[in-house]
């Protein structure tokens, strides 16, 4: 991670547990990450902490958790990660034009033309149309957690 997106990470980790117009977060996460040992020897603990961090989240108004299915197969997320951020007020009326966000290695490329925005945004919308439902998602790491005891 960019040191320099660090401080916008942390303003947005805040702006989403804000009680006065929480930031919405949509996150699309794949199966196999809820199965991948992170930690080292520690992985067990740090695999538990983070799938109850998820359930938590996925408990917030705000906040949505899907999985994607490794059944799915091949989708567009496999090209990388990206995010699509929509500026929108709590009336639901666009405040300003949507951008994409790709994060590469020690940088990050924000994209504001919106010919390209909407190609990000279709992959997006595609992804939760092969996605499980946020309980169906929930269920599936709820199953993760049960097999790390």
């Amino acid at each position: 991670m960019d040191r320099r997106s660090l401080p916008l990470r942390m303003e947005r980790k805040d702006r989403l547990f804000a009680e006065d117009r929480p930031l919405h977060l949509t996150a699309m996460i794949e199966e196999s990450i809820l199965d991948r040992p992170i930690g080292g020897e520690n992985a067990p603990l740090v695999m538990r902490e983070q799938l109850r961090h998820l359930i938590d989240l996925s408990g917030r108004d705000n906040v949505e958790i899907l999985v994607l299915p490794t059944a799915v197969g091949r989708h567009d997320g496999l090209e990388g990660r990206f995010t699509v951020l929509h500026f929108i007020d709590a009336e639901g009326r666009k405040q300003a034009q949507s951008i994409g966000y790709v994060e590469i290695p020690d940088d990050a490329v924000y994209i504001q033309d919106q010919q390209q925005v909407d190609k990000y945004t279709g992959s997006a919308e595609l992804l939760r149309s092969v996605a499980l439902s946020q309980p169906q998602s929930v269920k599936a790491i709820k199953a993760r957690l049960a097999t790390l005891g």
